[in-house]
């Protein structure tokens, strides 16, 4: 299966476009890309013609850093219901992780990957397989446009603590500076972003934590619908739905996802994972959404996810945050913390 990306992605090209002056349709039917995709939510566009895309983009204008302003005019709903998600996410932290584990919906010719080292979070961009080379302007945009829904969350004060990109010193080099405003390598073996800890586990104010769910799940069944063989998401959409019930056998999934147990089980294996730790990782983001929202009692979250009592799931959630539901409420950021406490 062809790479493929997000046709909305293609939006921020054709605002940049035309914030110039210049008649987005022509650059995009040379490129050959259908314009009636763009207002397609569920559209996507084979990379190699995005490719295309954004080299016309870049020779129509003359612009080599054409990418920094492009990724800039993103916009939440750019990247379909997980921009959403974004928004309703309680640190940038937690959209961070949500990018990481929904990259494919923007793209399934790259993988993003956090590591945290002391005071630091560092964001990193890796291409996925034998993909064409991506344009410069792709890139360029791309380590843009996250930088910008960080300062859309944030405030515009935020900024990386230092950035790398695999790209060459531009000629317009100024431009890079003045919107990372951190120091740049250029030339560097990888792309990365890298954050202050501090700035990424700051509360924000448009934490939601049923919206960030109802993304969650728009997100899971967009995913299941484009890439019917991605069987890691089909998976997880499954154990989601199964979870109430406490029926997460690996028989129930399999039966679900009309596969043999064994079948199943070398499927998750070839992706490096196992339906236990899928199964451990729905419960645990499951959780920090559940506890957050102030209409659900402990008893009722710990039926959600399906644990046998409220005793199991406390200690599941102590294991995995180093701290009780109580406690994560009267946290601050909760939603309604002491009215749900009395309930709880």
């Amino acid at each position: 299966m062809q790479p493929t990306t997000v046709a909305s992605w293609a939006a921020v090209i054709w605002r940049a476009l035309e914030t110039r002056g210049i008649a987005p349709r022509p650059v995009f039917e040379r490129a050959g890309v259908d314009t009636g995709q763009l207002h397609d939510a569920g559209a996507r566009i084979p990379v190699a013609v995005m490719t295309r895309l954004w080299d016309l983009a870049v020779e129509t204008t003359g612009d080599p850093c054409f990418g920094i302003s492009a990724g800039q005019h993103v916009h939440p709903t750019t990247f379909h219901a997980l921009g959403y998600a974004w928004l309703a996410s309680h640190t940038l932290r937690e959209a961070l992780d949500r990018f990481v584990r929904f990259t494919r919906l923007v793209s399934t010719a790259l993988t993003l990957r956090t590591v945290s080292v002391g005071a630091e979070v560092e964001l990193g961009f890796e291409s996925v397989g034998n993909v064409l080379p991506l344009s410069l302007a792709a890139a360029d945009a791309g380590a843009v446009a996250l930088v910008t829904l960080c300062r859309t969350s944030y405030g515009e004060a935020f900024c990386p603590l230092r950035v790398r990109l695999q790209r060459p010193r531009p000629p317009c080099e100024q431009q890079f500076d003045a919107f990372f405003r951190a120091p740049i390598v250029y030339g560097a073996p990888d792309t990365a972003l890298v954050f202050a800890a501090a700035d990424l586990d700051r509360v924000l104010p448009t934490g939601n934590a049923e919206l960030a769910r109802s993304a969650d799940e728009v997100i899971l069944h967009y995913l299941a619908r484009f890439d019917r063989d991605d069987v890691v998401t089909q998976a997880r959409i499954r154990l989601m739905e199964l979870l109430p019930s406490g029926q997460t056998s690996a028989q129930r999934v399999a039966e679900a996802l009309h596969l043999s147990v064994r079948n199943l089980q070398r499927k998750l294996a070839a992706h490096g994972t196992t339906l236990a730790r899928l199964r451990e990782e729905a419960r645990r983001e499951l959780a920090n959404q559940y506890v957050r929202n102030s209409r659900l009692s402990v008893g009722e979250i710990t039926y959600l996810l399906g644990f046998a009592e409220p005793a199991s799931f406390t200690r599941a959630f102590h294991r995995w945050y180093g701290m009780s539901p109580s406690a994560c409420r009267r946290a601050p950021g909760a939603n309604g913390g002491s009215d749900t406490d009395r309930r709880a």
